[in-house]
């Protein structure tokens, strides 16, 4: 068995969680992670080549140094779901989409006024003239329409969470199925008909047992306009899976996009990449869905 100490590290290399946490928890993170204790150094192995632990280990939460209980620090043990939070401090602009729309957003027409001077022309179609014979002219206006291509702007942000604390029946594996994650986003000013995906990608899904599981994505759509919704891929029953329901509305409107989990066979921790067109949809705000409450 592993100390709890190094069950944390391993998880979260596995999670490849580099997302800065608070200082206070920062601090209390290298206190468990970096300190190696005397109980570590002098741990015997056995025959099958693990160290063997005493009672006195942090998985029992009892300090290895002092012999004392240790106390639960939550505000490091558990990440509440955050989207947006780049450990760089800024969004991946993303230029090639691995997964283009079914449907491309027509271009936006633009309209412009043209006045131009034409020649004033009788019935039969000649030349009206004036008294010196020169062609009488006059002022049109007319409204021209220009087609103009709409260039996206993709832009993907990440969303963790890490819950590695004990559950009311004893397991460290958190299951839940459902609402995940719900986004806010507002159709923009002048934004083409047509369907825009909410794609999901890079899944980093860990157990308490520090093994990645098999997670598929399932990418959604925002329809916007009178167009016909792009059907998403259908979910495989069984298959543990993270999915974007579509939604639809019109330019001004703020649309509510979910994210659901289904099939989740128990985690602590997981990371994975969401990524919209920025130019047709501005993100407003995101929360944890129904199916994390209580965790």
């Amino acid at each position: 068995m592993k100390t709890l100490r190094a069950r944390i590290a391993a998880i979260l290399l596995v999670a490849a969680m580099g997302i800065t946490l608070s200082a206070c928890s920062k601090d209390d993170a290298d206190n468990i992670l970096e300190k190696p204790s005397a109980a570590d150094s002098n741990a015997e192995v056995s025959d099958n080549g693990d160290k063997n632990e005493d009672s006195s280990s942090a998985e029992n939460n009892v300090s290895e140094e002092t012999n004392a209980p240790i106390e639960d620090n939550t505000d490091f043990m558990k990440q509440e779901i955050t989207f947006g939070l780049d450990p760089y401090g800024q969004s991946d602009n993303v230029q090639d989409p691995t997964e283009a729309p079914t449907q491309q957003a027509t271009a936006a027409p633009q309209t412009k006024i043209v006045t131009k001077k034409v020649v004033v022309t009788e019935a039969g179609g000649a030349a009206v003239t004036d008294a010196e014979g020169e062609k009488v002219t006059e002022v049109q206006t007319e409204i021209q329409t220009e087609a103009v291509k709409y260039v996206p702007a993709p832009v993907s942000e990440p969303i963790y969470w890490l819950n590695m604390t004990k559950g009311s029946d004893g397991n460290y594996d958190k299951v839940f199925n459902g609402e995940m994650f719900v986004f806010e986003f507002k159709i923009k000013e002048g934004t083409p008909d047509g369907n825009y995906p909410i794609m999901l990608s890079a899944p980093d899904f860990v157990n308490w047992d520090e093994e990645q599981l098999d997670v598929k994505t399932v990418s959604g759509y925002v329809t916007v306009g009178d167009v016909a919704p792009t059907q998403p891929s259908q979910v495989q029953p069984g298959q543990f899976t993270i999915s974007a329901a579509g939604a639809q509305g019109k330019v001004g409107d703020t649309i509510k996009v979910v994210l659901n989990i289904s099939d989740n066979p128990g985690l602590v921790a997981m990371l994975f990449r969401v990524e919209f067109d920025q130019n047709a949809l501005e993100y407003v705000t995101s929360y944890a869905g129904s199916a994390m409450a209580g965790l």
